[in-house]
Order: C-alpha cells, then structure tokens, then sequence
C-alpha cells in the first residue's frame, strides 16, 4: 500500500524581477542556470523551467517560414543543374557525391 503525504508543497511566485535578473544573468552573462539560482535564492528547478520556455518561445517567435506556401512548383526548364554534397569532419573531405538533374 502507498501512503499519502500530508505535506503539501509550498509554491513561490517568481517576481518578474527575479524572471529578469535571471535570464539576464544566464543568456548575457553567461552564469549557468544553478549559479544564477543560488545568487537569486530561486530553486534550480523553477529557474531551468523559466530559462527553458523562455528559449522555446523565443524559438516560436523566431521561425517564419520562407512563405506561406510550403510546396512550389515551377514549369520544367531545359536545363540540366549539378551540385555537389561535401561531407567533413575536422575540415577534412570524408565523402563527395554529384548530383546532376535534368
């Protein structure tokens, strides 16, 4: 059988100044998130969650596609186009394959 705990968790509202402080002290600074939570007495995992969303909207708000249609189609051309996939590691050519499309 499981026991119940009659604790329950204490919940802290971050202060927007905290939220600031914090995301000022991890993107612009470059503290790591537990550094910056132990010099803003915040727990670490409230503080990776705030630096973790903060990123995902930032992400959201940044993608835009290139327009509003995703799939294109052009009339066919006489031409014939090559291109060329260089593969490296280290600056060094491990594998070239050519492609030439009528």
């Amino acid at each position: 059988m499981t026991q119940t705990s009659s604790k329950k968790r204490q919940y802290v509202k971050i202060s927007k100044n905290q939220k600031q402080a914090l995301l000022q002290l991890v993107f612009q600074t470059g503290i790591k998130i537990r550094e910056a939570s132990l010099k803003l007495n915040l727990k670490y995992a409230a503080a990776k969650t705030l630096v973790l969303q903060f990123r995902k909207n930032l992400i959201k708000k940044e993608f835009h596609y290139a327009s509003n249609q995703p799939c294109q189609t052009c009339p066919k051309r006489n031409e014939t186009v090559s291109f060329k996939i260089i593969s490296q590691v280290g600056g060094k050519e491990i594998n070239s394959k050519t492609y030439i499309y009528n």
